[in-house]
């Protein structure tokens, strides 16, 4: 075995004492010049080769005891490592005891600053209760003066209760005569309604409300299994002085409502007009109470201009009149008439009138529907019956008397007149005028400053930028 498989088995320490082995060991072999091969020669160095051996065995065992203080090293830098971290743990472990700390202390100084806090309400407030507890002692004697005073009031008040009963029932028998007299008196004088009465402001309105919704439906939506007769329809407006031409029912149908609406009210006008001109007859009851109310009313009035004398019952007279019979008609006028044997008959303007209304509403608009035509047609009597009721009897029931009135067209809208059925903006209505009233305007001195009025016209306005429908046409019929 040579140098050079020597050098090749056994690779370079890093350790500063292995190398210094190595260079002791090459002191000591041969110069070069004593190494050389001879085939003549012994074969093998003997003596160099057992010292080589031994030489690279001490240089294998200092490379295995330099493996293992490596191997120890590194288990002591992991050891250090592990110290570190623990050192790490302890030291964040220390710094989360001492916060804890610091807060703990902080939570024990504010609870004893509360305390200490608390402890001074407490003082005070035992001081409170000591300077009640002295005002009550001082309020405790007061209540005792004040009571013998109490009882020095309640022995008086018991003398001055006897003398009141004495004078009460003194007064009671006066009241009974005052109270006598004041209620008739009262009664006679008297024009307010009550709230119970039916022909008080707001029942009217409410029954004027629904007339107006009877009338809507009689007339119906004019929509399906409805056909106008345009022609005819187109002459109503003619008659009602309404200069808008109309071009289809689809397009027009808000005027066309509104015009048969209109028609609808004038022709029971009519009717109405008709029959309180006539008399004498049993079906006739209506008009010859109407008219001897008001010949009874002008002798009334002639009494209390001609005779001497200033009673208020005299003076009202008039007035209550009326009312009392006007309301007699609201209630029992135009309903079915008791026959023989009390059987109940139609009154016989209502059973008339309402067929030729229904002539001439089925002649403006046809009604395919066999059961809408019903349903239209059965509304007939009770709208001439309510029409007649509100305008010919209610009205006169109020003091002073209500009036009606249709709004001219071409008038100028007031909204404290008038309702607006087919316009939506108010900057609309305010410039806009009146192409058709279909219902009249209800209220009291209408032409004065203090009128009141009770239920407002109904009135379509003139078309405005070629626009012929209102975008309220579907909403408000």
């Amino acid at each position: 075995m040579n140098t050079r498989s020597t050098k090749k088995n056994n690779p370079p320490s890093s350790n500063t004492n292995v190398k210094n082995n190595k260079n002791e060991i090459y002191k000591k072999m041969p110069n070069s010049t004593e190494m050389y091969y001879n085939s003549h020669q012994t074969p093998h160095n003997t003596y160099n080769e057992d010292y080589i051996n031994e030489i690279v065995v001490q240089l294998n065992s200092s490379l295995d005891n330099n493996g293992k203080l490596e191997v120890e090293a590194r288990k002591l830098r992991d050891e250090l490592d592990k110290y570190k971290i623990m050192c790490d743990k302890y030291n964040e472990k220390y710094v989360e005891l001492l916060t804890k700390n610091n807060e703990e202390t902080n939570q024990r100084d504010v609870a004893i600053r509360n305390l200490k806090s608390e402890i001074k309400e407490r003082e005070q407030r035992l001081k409170d209760v000591q300077r009640l507890e002295n005002r009550v002692q001082h309020l405790e004697k007061e209540k005792e003066e004040l009571e013998v005073k109490n009882n020095n009031l309640v022995q008086r008040n018991g003398n001055l209760e006897t003398q009141l009963e004495d004078l009460t029932k003194q007064n009671a028998i006066l009241e009974d005569e005052a109270s006598s007299y004041q209620s008739a008196l009262g009664v006679a004088t008297n024009f307010q309604l009550g709230d119970d009465d039916q022909n008080n402001a707001v029942n009217l309105n409410g029954d004027i409300l629904e007339l107006n919704d009877n009338i809507k439906k009689y007339i119906t939506n004019l929509k399906q299994d409805i056909i106008v007769n345009m022609e005819e329809v187109k002459k109503l407006l003619l008659l009602y002085n309404c200069p808008t031409r109309i071009q289809s029912q689809k397009e027009d149908r808000l005027l066309i409502q509104a015009v048969l609406h209109r028609h609808v009210m004038e022709k029971i006008f009519e009717y109405a007009s008709q029959y309180f001109q006539s008399t004498g007859k049993h079906y006739h009851l209506e008009s010859d109470i109407a008219k001897n109310e008001s010949t009874l009313s002008l002798l009334l009035i002639h009494a209390s201009k001609c005779r001497s004398g200033n009673d208020e019952v005299t003076r009202v007279g008039p007035s209550k009149l009326r009312q009392q019979i006007y309301s007699v008609l609201s209630n029992r006028g135009f309903a079915d008439i008791i026959g023989v044997g009390n059987t109940l008959h139609e009154h016989p303007f209502i059973a008339y009138h309402k067929e030729k209304l229904n002539k001439i509403m089925n002649g403006l608009r046809m009604i395919n529907s066999n059961q809408k035509k019903i349903t239209s047609e059965n509304l007939a009597a009770t709208i001439i019956r309510k029409v007649v009721k509100i305008f010919w009897f209610r009205l006169k029931v109020q003091e002073p008397v209500v009036q009606y009135r249709w709004i001219q067209n071409n008038t100028l809208v007031d909204k404290t007149l008038v309702e607006v059925a087919n316009l939506d903006d108010k900057d609309e209505v305010v410039n806009s005028y009146v192409d058709l009233c279909f219902f009249p305007l209800i209220g009291r001195d209408i032409d004065s400053n203090n009128r009141k009025i009770y239920t407002l016209a109904k009135v379509i306005t003139k078309p405005t930028s070629n626009l012929r429908a209102s975008t309220r046409q579907q909403r408000n019929y």
